[in-house]
């Protein structure tokens, strides 16, 4: 999701809907706001993070994280 984009209650009720979630009344409109809320911040350790950038660093970092 981009800094653009702007969630709505409607939406929300349509994505959930579609997996077949129900949603009790007023907590689309809720998520939406938080969603939207934190849509333009930053996460500072994202660009910390090696398999954020190359996916075969995550399967290595796995490697060394396993139990031996």
């Amino acid at each position: 999701m981009t800094a653009e984009t702007h969630w709505t209650a409607e939406a929300l009720e349509n994505v959930f809907d579609a997996q077949g979630l129900r949603l009790a009344p007023g907590r689309a409109a809720k998520i939406a706001a938080g969603l939207n809320a934190s849509a333009g911040l930053t996460d500072p350790l994202l660009g910390a993070l090696e398999f954020e950038t190359d996916p075969a660093a995550y399967a290595l970092a796995l490697s060394r994280c396993s139990a031996k």
